[in-house]
């Protein structure tokens, strides 16, 4: 079952304006991501303070317009995938009725530097960015270090591959993935890697932060039985590791103290 457009258990006013933002029989994709933005929203404004700023990495739209909404005295600038565009420069983000003119870097996130000074930003947002990585996911979380000033913080949130349904799936010999298949027209807009706790724990530390990650249920209801069955059976499953969405929370301690971890880099 779908739970990705429930915003059970959301703060009201956040609800309220993905409600507004993300209507039915709008984008398909925003649709389907209505919780994730909500709980993305929730985490953010418990880590951000008004006056500071933030920078959304593969920007939504949704984000900056409902920080316009909910936070207006929060300044946002963002990154996005137009290569042609001059590096930096201004973007107007829409949605619906609502618009927002934000600081624009068009770059390679894993491989162009960011055109900005270090200890820029209080708060990086990376939202579904990180699964899309196919050469070096570190270039960006380094870049995200610079940025960054001292004690700033990373919100980042990603696919996990190790959610209950991922288990349904290998179980009945299934691949466990969210999105990899290739498309017909050679777009090559798909998941890449898709990370489990472990893995984005590993960049996280080797990038210089200090972080909290969990696991939430966003976008499908979690499938218990197998999971029921295999702790009957004696596996001592990681059952805070479950949820089909990753959420982490990262602050920033130090330079990047391992420009290649082990558990993701040969």
């Amino acid at each position: 079952m779908n739970i990705s457009n429930s915003l059970a258990g959301i703060s009201q006013d956040v609800a309220e304006v993905v409600d507004v933002l993300v209507p039915v029989g709008g984008s398909h994709y925003n649709y389907t991501h209505k919780r994730r933005y909500a709980r993305t929203l929730d985490v953010l404004r418990e880590n951000v303070s008004n006056g500071q700023h933030v920078l959304e990495l593969g920007t939504s739209h949704i984000i900056p317009i409902a920080l316009k909404l909910l936070n207006p005295d929060v300044r946002v600038s963002v990154t996005e995938f137009d290569l042609d565009l001059p590096i930096s420069g201004s973007m107007v983000c829409s949605v619906g009725d609502e618009q927002r003119e934000v600081e624009r870097y068009s770059v390679d996130l894993e491989s162009t530097e960011l055109p900005v000074e270090a200890g820029l930003f209080d708060v990086v947002l990376c939202c579904e960015v990180l699964e899309h990585m196919d050469v070096d996911p570190m270039f960006m979380l380094a870049e995200v270090n610079r940025v960054l000033k001292p004690g700033g913080k990373l919100i980042l949130t990603t696919p996990n591959i190790t959610n209950s349904r991922a288990i349904w799936k290998i179980l009945r010999g299934i691949e466990p993935y969210f999105y990899m298949q290739y498309h017909k027209d050679r777009s090559p807009y798909r998941h890449n890697f898709e990370h489990s706790v472990d893995t984005v724990s590993a960049l996280l530390s080797g990038a210089g932060f200090s972080h909290t990650i969990w696991t939430e249920d966003t976008f499908e209801n979690p499938v218990t039985e197998d999971i029921q069955l295999l702790t009957n059976a004696g596996f001592k499953l990681k059952m805070d590791r479950l949820g089909d969405n990753m959420f982490a929370v990262a602050t920033k301690v130090s330079d990047v103290v391992d420009r290649h971890p082990g558990r993701i880099y040969v």
